[in-house]
């Protein structure tokens, strides 16, 4: 057997320093990822919430398909915008919640 005593030698201390320090470096790097995800995750909540009221505010102004001037400057145009809108949110809140 190659290392059937090894106690507590210079090779072995360097080894041990050596991998306590990558162990650390990854310990920070997977802080730093955790803290970016939840932040990311927030920040999906928060970016649904102001998609779907952004939605609901452009199809009130929007208007109907019946109403005249809301046809005369692109309201049933806006209608799909704001449906496109609404399924982008919802897509945003799957990705949030899984």
């Amino acid at each position: 057997m190659y290392f059937a005593r090894l106690d507590d030698s210079p090779m072995f201390r360097t080894q041990i320093q050596s991998l306590e320090e990558s162990a650390e470096v990854l310990r920070e790097r997977c802080l730093k990822f955790h803290k970016g995800c939840r932040k990311y995750t927030e920040g999906l909540g928060e970016a649904y919430d102001g998609d779907i009221a952004f939605a609901s505010a452009l199809e009130t102004f929007g208007g109907g398909h019946n109403d005249p001037i809301s046809v005369a400057f692109g309201g049933p145009v806006m209608n799909k915008f704001t449906i496109a809108l609404r399924e982008i949110g919802t897509y945003k809140e799957v990705l949030r919640s899984q």
